[in-house]
């Protein structure tokens, strides 16, 4: 059997070494318009800071890939379905969202995805001193850590209310800013970006809110849309994301999409879970191994810049009927939420410690019903063990 993977994130890793070890014989090609074999992008922070070396960002060495029988071609941009393949599965992920701003494609501006974003910022931001971060979700906050180190005074500007609004609720907001402006870092909440424009030598970032904020680099962090260029190219079925059924085909029959390029039940999940979860499902799928895919519980377990997070399930329910316990320590930067309904807890947050994640997400999972002490719920495992 002849397979093509196109795409080579976390997703198409995943389902080529499945496919490998449950297909052998299966031959395997990896198409990636890249210049680099797979790395975990969450370590792309480490390499801007400079604290880790690019030849250590590649978990898997060529023996690997040779060994599974696995063919990389990288600076490869495929722009339509291979036909001299029995199976297709396109891992194309997503690219950053750059809203449509005056001057922002100004060459102080970039953005940070891949490892030749992360080294264009490395050239331009030597010896230079402020820099703008334009989003406050987890890349954003990553990547104003990373510029942190490198001696940079650095401003995160954020449109919400608080920081990774899709991770936590207004308090636990509240308390993290308040950890990371003790890093010496600016946070700038409900701020819009209006214009960026250059006076003489120096650029601006303009906002009706705070006026003008003067920077040498620019970082834009607003978030990603799915790659559904070579699905729509194909004919191939597509929404938000590349729509996808439970066994993760499109509506070309021998034609997959997992990952952050893929949209199911109307759902584009972009997280490293679901991308896990989704290209195992259409490995096993494409070795005529049928398995369903259920859906993915959103999960983060974070440390950003250093300070523990994680978020689980529905942290921020709309509607009525949910029950909240909660537990804050805000001199510590501590706080814990749980969100309960129908007896039933269906969200988690935990910030600035780690006890008790584990015991959270499988009551989660599993459904159990939370009776009794649900106070017990902010402990850690040893109070957790009540729901065992």
């Amino acid at each position: 059997m002849k397979i093509a993977i196109v795409g080579n994130g976390i997703c198409g890793i995943t389902a080529a070494r499945l496919i490998s070890e449950n297909s052998p014989g299966a031959k395997i090609s990896i198409f990636t318009d890249e210049e680099y074999n797979y790395y975990p992008r969450p370590l792309l922070d480490r390499l801007l800071s400079e604290t880790m070396d690019l030849n250590q960002l590649f978990p898997y060495n060529d023996e690997w890939y040779k060994k599974r029988g696995i063919d990389v071609f990288l600076k490869t941009r495929v722009v339509e379905i291979p036909r001299d393949y029995d199976k297709v599965l396109i891992t194309t992920g997503a690219s950053p969202f750059v809203p449509p701003i005056e001057g922002i494609k100004s060459e102080e501006v970039f953005t940070c995805r891949n490892i030749a974003d992360v080294l264009r910022i490395r050239a331009f931001a030597r010896g230079k001193k402020r820099a703008v971060v334009i989003g406050g979700g987890l890349l954003g906050l990553e990547t104003a850590k990373a510029l942190t180190d490198r001696g940079l005074k650095v401003t995160v500007i954020e449109h919400n209310s608080r920081l990774l609004p899709k991770q936590l609720d207004e308090e636990g907001g509240q308390i993290l800013k308040s950890r990371i402006e003790k890093l010496n870092i600016e946070v700038v909440l409900q701020v819009t970006c209006d214009r960026i424009m250059t006076e003489g030598a120096k650029t601006c970032l303009l906002s009706k809110q705070i006026g003008k904020l003067e920077a040498d680099l620019f970082i834009v962090s607003a978030g990603v849309r799915s790659n559904i260029e070579l699905a729509r190219n194909c004919g191939i079925g597509i929404e938000k994301g590349i729509v996808v059924d439970k066994y993760m085909k499109t509506s070309c029959d021998r034609i997959y999409a997992a990952g952050d390029c893929a949209e199911f039940n109307g759902m584009v999940y972009g997280i490293i879970p679901a991308a896990i979860e989704q290209g195992t499902v259409a490995a096993s799928n494409m070795i005529d191994k049928p398995l369903e895919y259920k859906g993915t519980t959103f999960q983060a377990t974070l440390k950003v810049m250093g300070i523990d997070l994680t978020s689980i399930g529905a942290v921020n329910p709309e509607g009525e009927g949910y029950e909240t316990v909660c537990r804050k320590d805000a001199p510590k930067g501590i706080y814990r939420k749980c969100i309960i309904k129908d007896g039933r807890l269906i969200g988690a947050i935990v910030l600035g410690e780690k006890d008790g994640i584990a015991g959270l997400t499988r009551i989660i999972k599993e459904g159990i019903y939370v009776t009794g002490n649900k106070d017990a719920l902010l402990g850690g495992e040893a109070a957790l063990a009540e729901w065992a």
